[in-house]
């Protein structure tokens, strides 16, 4: 891919193409890595590897109430921005990992959608060495020895834009790990690799609203604006 130049009303948002060092770091963290496409689609070139013969790359869902389907889809886009929001202080808790949260919908019973945000990741060996305690066992054993830490330290990012931005979170009714498939409908948007922040969307818009949100990440947190589409 090339460098893109995306105009927003705080300034200029950069996107480069990862460096070599960058993808091997990336294919080191993923569950099943990635793969190289045999040619280039819309400016595309790796994927990320989601299902390795009948094993799925795992999540953990942060579950809302069920809700009708206008109301559904109005939280997807709340989610959206909440989480671009968010990265910049997360990025603050320094981790060496890799981690990626995605908006979800899906439909359920009686015309009712569940519309909340699930959490990918793979830590590092150094994230794994942080403090930690015996309930987050439940999640570090299936998703890897420190993914809980990186996990609520977002979640925590998370409240508090809720709280700045006046956009409501929806309340937690559970935290469950589930297989990629059963989440449905994901909406791709950022992966933080260590300091970097790699951008996991496809078809690049400056009308995306998330440019003008993650341009204090960059600013504040001195992290690469990378772009990646998989």
């Amino acid at each position: 891919m090339t460098t893109q130049t995306i105009s927003t009303p705080k300034g200029e948002f950069t996107l480069k193409p990862p460096p070599d060092e960058l993808v091997h770091r990336i294919q080191s963290l993923l569950p099943f890595g990635l793969y190289v496409l045999d040619e280039v689609q819309e400016d595309t070139k790796y994927g990320l590897v989601m299902q390795c013969g009948d094993q799925e790359v795992l999540a953990v869902k942060q579950q809302p109430p069920p809700c009708d389907e206008e109301t559904g889809m109005s939280v997807f886009q709340a989610n959206n921005i909440l989480i671009a929001y968010s990265f910049a202080r997360y990025l603050e808790h320094g981790f060496a990992g890799l981690f990626y949260p995605c908006t979800y919908i899906w439909e359920r019973a009686q015309g009712q959608v569940e519309s909340g945000i699930a959490y990918f990741g793979g830590p590092a060996q150094e994230d794994g060495a942080r403090p930690t305690n015996p309930i987050a066992e439940a999640y570090d054993n299936p998703m890897g020895p420190g993914f809980t830490v990186m996990m609520m330290g977002f979640i925590r990012a998370l409240q508090k834009s809720a709280v700045e931005t006046e956009i409501t979170l929806s309340p937690t009714i559970g935290l469950d790990i589930r297989p990629r498939l059963q989440l449905v409908q994901l909406a791709w948007g950022w992966m933080a690799v260590g300091g970097d922040l790699v951008c996991l969307k496809r078809g690049i818009s400056e009308r995306d609203p998330t440019w003008t949100i993650l341009q204090p990440t960059d600013q504040q947190c001195g992290t690469a604006s990378l772009a990646v589409a998989w």
